[in-house]
């Protein structure tokens, strides 16, 4: 067989997007605070895109551009006039004070506690070791025996228990800890007067306590319940975490994109659009481009830029319009959760939303995607306006089945409600949904949602007494 090169012409058609097209894609799932950096880079970079002169003008930061112009003006006229550090500026003690102090780690508190002890060089160097072995929960990671130690010789499993024990002495309590057990163990008094009976629970009975099984502890070591139940109490108060007052979490700042307000008996939509900047085209780039006295090549990147400039205003008020009747789309539809509460929340499915109106419902979940809406009760996701109706057993009529949140809502009030002695099994709440809510729900379906609202069965929820 000969094998040998060739070239052949060959035509097809396939579906290809735009870059506009692309890049309103982008602009409509971007968050806002995405939206508001991608205007900013885009202001930086496309020197055809601008923001409305009107704007400018009410730009709170205007009147303090216009001082430093004249700051700049009178240094211009005096080369050796320079502002003063102390005159309506900011004193190094100002900023020194000003300036948050940097988060002490886990790690950090422990080393100061040790350098204050008095250790010898092979005490300080296993230390040291099993603090960087520590993670963020404050436990110590890994086999103790298995622990890398730079020392010559290596150090006994008698050095290494002492090391280890050293630092479990330091604050917080329970830090160095090996597994659970041993943490709580850690954060007990071992002259208290109940501590036989809190260790015990402990080494004994920790699977009891989280399933409830009160009754098999009173039996199992002889205490009284009420003094089982107290010794519980104290080791509910007990921290399984040690390092978690020294881990750094971010809070994550949202900021509505739709505000929903009551407006007598309806609800007003309006888009909170008032951190977006007013973007324009710059008059002089038009200019430039209808003036033929310039080379082509510059005219061509002049229009290249507008055109840019141009997708961007497009991509950014198309994405307003799509949001807005998005927006209005759900609170006509979700009103009555707007009004009651998330019991009231009825089923609802992007696809729903997308026939209504008359887009692709890939559109509705980037239109949603990273949006929040302020409502009379509170900033929410607008995902979560969306939810799946409930499996009835007996089934319902179009239009009233109830959705998956709601239903989850009602379990929770009737949980909440419940005699705490006697709590209410699964098959019970069955029944109340039935009768006084209208539900027809399966059993397993009520113990899903149980489960999912981290709720317990009616033997894990029922409180004991004196008399249990």
């Amino acid at each position: 067989m000969k094998l040998d090169l060739s070239q052949s012409v060959r035509t097809d058609l396939a579906l290809r997007l735009s870059p506009q097209i692309l890049q309103r894609i982008e602009v409509l799932q971007l968050a806002s605070l995405d939206l508001l950096n991608l205007v900013q880079q885009e202001l930086q970079e496309n020197e055809a895109l601008e923001v409305d002169a009107e704007v400018r003008e009410e730009d709170p930061g205007a009147e303090e551009n216009s001082d430093d112009a004249r700051l700049e003006e009178l240094y211009n006229e005096d080369p050796d006039w320079k502002p003063s550090a102390n005159e309506d500026g900011v004193s190094r003690t100002d900023y020194l004070e000003a300036v948050s102090a940097a988060p002490v780690t886990l790690h950090d508190h422990l080393r100061e506690q040790l350098d204050v002890l008095e250790l010898d060089a092979r005490e300080r160097a296993i230390t040291h070791a099993i603090l960087d072995a520590l993670n963020d929960r404050g436990w110590l990671d890994g086999d103790l025996d298995a622990l890398e130690v730079d020392l010559d010789p290596p150090p006994s499993a008698e050095e290494r228990e002492h090391a280890l024990h050293l630092v479990q002495s330091l604050e917080p309590e329970g830090v160095g800890c090996r597994d659970l057990e041993e943490c709580l163990l850690l954060q007990l008094d071992p002259q208290d007067a109940d501590y036989q009976l809190l260790a015990t629970l402990v080494l004994q009975h920790l699977d009891d306590i989280a399933h409830n099984r009160i009754p098999r502890i009173v039996r199992e070591t002889g205490v009284p319940v009420d003094r089982v139940l107290a010794a519980i109490d104290r080791l509910s108060h007990l921290d399984p975490v040690p390092g978690r007052r020294f881990a750094t979490v971010t809070v994550p700042h949202v900021r509505p994109d739709v505000v929903v307000t009551r407006v007598d008996d309806d609800y007003q939509i309006s888009l909170e659009n008032d951190w977006i900047p007013n973007l324009t085209i710059s008059r002089k780039f038009l200019e430039a481009a209808r003036d033929r006295s310039q080379p082509k090549e510059l005219r061509q990147h002049i229009r290249s830029k507008i055109e840019s400039a141009q997708s961007l205003i497009e991509a950014v008020e198309q994405r307003k319009n799509t949001l807005f009747r998005v927006a209005s789309e759900l609170v006509n539809r979700q009103s009555e959760f707007i009004e009651h509460g998330k019991a009231a929340l009825r089923p609802l499915r992007m696809q729903e939303v997308a026939d209504a109106l008359g887009v692709h419902v890939s559109t509705i979940s980037r239109a949603i995607s990273g949006k929040y809406m302020q409502t009379p009760r509170g900033i929410l996701p607008m995902k979560s306006l969306f939810t799946g109706e409930v499996a009835s057993t007996a089934g319902a009529a179009p239009g009233e089945q109830a959705s998956r949140a709601g239903v989850q809502e009602q379990i929770r009030d009737i949980i909440a409600a419940e005699d705490k002695t006697n709590p209410l099994s699964d098959e019970a709440i069955v029944k109340i949904l039935n009768e006084q809510h209208g539900l027809d729900i399966a059993r397993r379906t009520v113990t899903k949602y149980r489960k999912a609202l981290k709720l317990g069965s009616s033997r894990g929820r029922r409180v004991y007494g004196s008399g249990s």
